[in-house]
């Protein structure tokens, strides 16, 4: 209890700039905590030293603006500018817990699935829109990446996230850019893992719904989530707005992507000429 109460005063106090000391502390001994302490942090040293240089300079800028808090510098027009212009990676990753629970996901809660974006073509128009699907986020933002060319991924477990994302982006660049919607309390524990990784862009905090500690987030990255998470109309907006910039200035270029095909737990998005990113 004592360690504890310490590791809570030095993240209220962002002692030498970090805000992630309880959560590192308490995932050190499980199987994320090691993953990423060997695959990433051991593996390559330099990377991890500029990545902390980095995001104590953002954390310094508080880059933080409502709901959203920023992992690159320079205006929106400048972030839309460098997905776009140089063709750069994007990934816009949901949580699991902002499917529906009422209709229930059609394709189950606690996994990467979704039915809508295993159907969805918009070559020939065809989607699986299911009364569950109507309402959900993770279809708006789905149909919108796909225009936009960006891969989508739907969060379990800070594992998944590790080998899905962290560790493909730092051994080999897979992705640079992501737009990301988790839970507040878990935006400065992962700030800093993919600053190292090399990644930049937009994470959304949810408004409801959302784990506020240790322990709910500890239930819920084992599956466990009895509520369903959604961001604020502001962030949502944001989101939205950044995609169809995107997908608006991939659309003069001629370039259409058509459907997702499914690359492990990653939904990539697929032209005439074939998939954007391979494995």
């Amino acid at each position: 209890m004592i360690v504890h109460d310490l590791l809570d005063r030095l993240d209220a106090a962002s002692f030498l700039g970090f805000k992630m000391w309880e959560f590192s502390y308490r995932s050190l001994g499980m199987e994320y905590g090691l993953t990423f302490l060997n695959r990433i942090l051991l593996r390559h040293p330099l990377s991890a030293i500029a990545g902390i240089v980095r995001y104590r300079q953002l954390q310094h800028q508080n880059r933080a603006q409502g709901s959203i808090t920023l992992l690159s510098e320079g205006a929106e027009e400048e972030f839309v500018a460098r997905l776009t212009g140089a063709k750069t990676e994007l990934l816009v990753a949901v949580g699991f817990c902002q499917k529906p629970m009422v209709p229930e996901c059609p394709a189950g809660r606690p996994n990467h699935n979704c039915t809508y974006l295993d159907t969805l073509d918009l070559e020939s128009g065809s989607e699986t829109v299911q009364p569950a699907c109507e309402g959900c986020d993770i279809r708006t933002m789905g149909a919108l990446a796909l225009r936009a060319g960006a891969s989508m991924h739907i969060m379990t477990s800070a594992l998944d996230i590790a080998r899905d994302v962290m560790i493909p982006s730092i051994d080999r660049g897979r992705f640079r850019n992501v737009i990301m919607c988790l839970c507040p309390y878990s935006v400065q524990a992962i700030a800093l893992p993919l600053t190292i990784c090399g990644l930049e862009g937009y994470l959304v905090g949810y408004e409801s719904g959302n784990c506020v500690d240790w322990e709910q987030w500890l239930q819920a990255d084992r599956g466990i989530k009895n509520e369903m998470t959604a961001i604020d109309r502001a962030g949502h907006a944001r989101v939205v707005s950044l995609l169809e910039q995107c997908a608006d200035t991939r659309g003069r270029e001629g370039v259409q992507y058509d459907k997702f095909e499914r690359q492990g737990n990653i939904y990539v998005p697929v032209t005439t000429a074939g998939p954007l990113l391979r494995v």
